[in-house]
């Protein structure tokens, strides 16, 4: 819920108090009373600026026999670090030598200072669930993002070692907060210890810094001044008295500018992309046919498009394929309607072209050449082909693309604007698998849908290049309503100021799976920061947090990128109905690796009629299980048999077959599958799609140009049944695509889709 009115009054003045000092962080002291006006309890607490301010009468209120003494300075953060907290008895003259120590080590360093904070000592055990770091800091993409994990003083070392902070964008209600926690490990020992009652206290804190960081954030318009960028209690303990008090506390806050434009442009604007009346490409060669744009232009004839215009100021004739055309000298030369325009020309000389786009009245512009942002001195071209684009009321992708590959509509012509000639690159999209493959790099979608052949053929690819104004936002939302598209697949290098907010909002409102790759994970990125929360939270581990709150699958490495766009594509209509899974395989140590990497899943457990109905066709050395071993005894038919058992089992949501393919009395081999129609592959097919239960299938071999098994793999991806090279990898992809449609079904717990 919102702040309350008066509490946001009450914190907006202590921040312009500060900001009128010349201040951007907050004192520990104006901390605890911002924690102490949310009903946080503090330590109890006094500010000094004088020893002659210590009286045995200030010290009693504080009460017991030790005390704490910490520096207030606004140029010392990391108190202790420092040398500037001290742990003393309550004695008022020791306490007053002790100030006057304190404060004249600092100003001998030159260093400003305002006072000494004294507070209560706070007795409890420094273990791990006692002490916790709790705090949420303003991220530039994203918004304010939770953090909970681990505090004390090594809270950055262990989150950096031992277990990453768990995040979480705000706002947040009780059910988000209570799942932060419970995504942790440190739930684990809450839940051994009984101890649901302090969870309850800390999913409270959470719900009320959440609060907190909305009503002073940039991304929300609250009516505040200010924006408070950082602000962390650490730790919060549980004191053996009882208490859940918050020691130590920091808060750096900044002024409010502008309230970011959070909206993605209507729909409409996206579908002269894919669906234009009229394309112009510019920069086409008379004399050179290996050019970008005649390269587009071959690709657009192949598409079967009748209204392609090329451009070139020397004017002249182009011949493509069987087909002559008219070299126009720019777009205004001709007279047709050109709703897309193909820009191939440097980047030197894209000025004009956009120019004539403004004058023309084009709705889309794909600029495919590089040489813009990523070269300084070509920055303020970016910005004024931007600044004509909004003029001229056109969308752009790009630039440095390769632009759409599109299939068409029953409506309309499909369109190929990568300039790679057919014979290097070519998209077959025959199969009914209804993916959008949206990416960053252009190269990286190429690699990926040439090893993904076999499997799917994707509907639309787009390579968005460096988002000078179409990104990922508005390309998976376009798509969502899209009902040509069931799965969309992201690489997505980085993200433009504030985009990462819209890219979670666009992907937490649709419904279909998003999988998503985000490079720029390395520490080299990190910017220098003071706050254990904005250390330990990198913008990598924000993002990832953030996509997997809203619902996106994330894609740890490219391989579990790949296999996941797979996995989900060819399972698109498969049921799911809980997490049991079952294990066929004809060698015991791939039973047992699959058994290994359950993840989520739990082995079936059969009734006896199953039992019964798989002793009855297996080889007397098996025993029928849940976790079944066949032997290499198994033909092709009891293979068979078996995962059709298996399926028909009410016992079983799930499967994993595993196939060690040199068994001499199942059909393997490339000619074994060319030449016998009912092979095992044929018949694994024929049962998946008969129960659409999720199966996947690991065959087990080293797949490269002289294997004798390529066949195999090949047949049961291309009939839909998404295949492996290991066990692990089968079960990793059964793992992601179970609990995502289980989380979406709402039959999980919230935490699971954070963890």
């Amino acid at each position: 819920m919102p702040l309350e009115p008066r509490l946001k009054k009450e914190i907006g003045a202590m921040l312009r108090a500060a900001r009128t000092a010349g201040r951007d962080m907050l004192f520990e002291h104006e901390v605890y009373a911002i924690l102490r006006a949310m009903d946080i309890e503090v330590p109890r607490h006094a500010l000094v600026t004088s020893a002659h301010a210590v009286t045995r009468e200030l010290l009693h209120g504080i009460g017991g026999p030790e005390l704490v003494m910490k520096i207030v300075s606004p140029a010392v953060t990391h108190k202790a670090s420092a040398g500037g907290v001290c742990m003393v008895h309550a004695d008022p003259d020791f306490v007053r030598y002790t100030f006057e120590k304190m404060t004249s080590a600092f100003r001998d360093m030159g260093v400003p200072v305002e006072g000494v904070l004294i507070t209560e000592k706070v007795d409890y055990q420094p273990e791990l669930g006692n002490e916790i770091l709790l705090g949420f800091r303003e991220s530039e993409t994203f918004g304010p993002v939770l953090s909970f994990s681990k505090g004390g003083s090594d809270a950055e070392f262990f989150a950096r070692h031992f277990s990453q902070p768990n995040l979480i964008l705000a706002p947040v209600d009780r059910d988000w907060a209570r799942a932060l926690l419970e995504s942790s490990h440190i739930h684990e020992k809450f839940k051994a210890w009984n101890r649901e009652a302090d969870v309850g206290r800390i999913v409270d804190v959470g719900v009320a810094f959440s609060d907190l960081a909305v009503a002073f954030s940039s991304y929300f318009n609250t009516g505040s001044d200010h924006v408070i960028t950082e602000f962390e209690v650490n730790p919060l303990v549980f004191a053996t008295d009882g208490r859940f008090v918050a020691v130590d506390g920091f808060a750096r806050f900044k002024t409010r500018g502008p309230l970011p434009d959070l909206s993605i442009a209507p729909e409409a604007t996206m579908r002269p992309f894919f669906e234009p009346r009229g394309i112009a490409v510019v920069g086409v060669s008379t004399s050179d046919p290996t050019k970008a744009g005649n390269i587009i232009v071959e690709n657009l004839i192949r598409m079967e498009r009748p209204d392609i215009f090329c451009i070139n100021p020397r004017g002249g004739t182009l011949s493509a394929g069987s087909r002559e055309f008219p070299v126009h000298t720019g777009l205004e030369a001709i007279d047709a309607p050109v709703e897309l325009v193909i820009v191939t020309v440097p980047a030197s000389a894209t000025l004009p072209v956009i120019e004539g786009c403004v004058k023309k009245g084009v709705k889309a512009v794909i600029l495919i050449p590089g040489g813009f942002a990523e070269v300084d001195k070509n920055r303020d071209l970016e910005e004024e082909i931007s600044r004509l684009a909004k003029e001229g009321g056109f969308r752009l992708i790009g630039p440095n693309c390769l632009g759409i590959v599109y299939e068409g509509s029953p409506t309309a012509k499909g369109l190929n604007t990568f300039f790679i000639p057919e014979d290097k690159f070519s998209v077959s999209m025959e199969r009914e698998n209804k993916v959008a493959i949206l990416s960053q790099s252009g190269a990286l979608g190429i690699i990926e849908i040439d090893n993904l052949k076999n499997a799917i053929s994707p509907k639309v690819i787009v390579s968005y290049g460096n988002q000078l104004d179409v990104d990922p936002c508005d390309l998976v939302t376009y798509f969502q309503d899209d009902p040509r598209i069931n799965v969309i697949g992201c690489y997505i290098e980085g993200f433009k100021r504030h985009a990462g907010r819209k890219f979670f909002d666009a992907v937490r409102a649709g419904t279909k799976p998003v999988i998503v790759y985000k490079a720029g994970r390395t520490e080299e990125g990190r910017k220098a920061t003071e706050s254990h929360t904005a250390s330990i939270a990198g913008e990598y581990a924000v993002a990832r947090a953030a996509m997997k709150q809203a619902g996106a699958i994330v894609a740890d490495t490219m391989v579990d990128h790949g296999d996941f766009i797979k996995t989900f594509a060819l399972m698109n209509d498969f049921v799911v109905s809980g997490n049991r899974v079952a294990i066929i395989a004809n060698a015991g140590y791939e039973k047992t690796y699959a058994a290994d990497n359950l993840g989520d899943l739990v082995p079936a457990d059969f009734d006896e009629a199953t039992l019964s109905a798989l002793r009855a066709i297996i080889p007397p050395m098996a025993e029928a299980s849940p976790l079944l071993d066949l032997t290499p005894m198994a033909d092709d038919a009891i293979f068979a048999g078996a995962v059709e058992t298996m399926l028909k089992s009410p016992d079983v949501d799930a499967l994993m077959v595993s196939i060690v393919p040199q068994s001499a009395l199942i059909h393997t081999t490339d000619d074994e599958i060319r030449t016998n129609p009912d092979n095992i592959a044929a018949r694994i097919i024929r049962l998946v799609h008969a129960y659409k239960k999720p199966v996947a299938v690991s065959v087990n071999v080293v797949s490269r140009a002289d294997a004798v098994y390529n066949e195999l793999g090949r047949t049961l991806d291309a009939g839909g049944v998404p295949t492996y090279l290991t066990a692990n990898r089968a079960m990793v992809c059964l793992n992601a695509f179970i609990r995502h449609r289980m989380s979406r079904d709402k039959t999980r717990p919230l935490s699971h889709r954070l963890k």
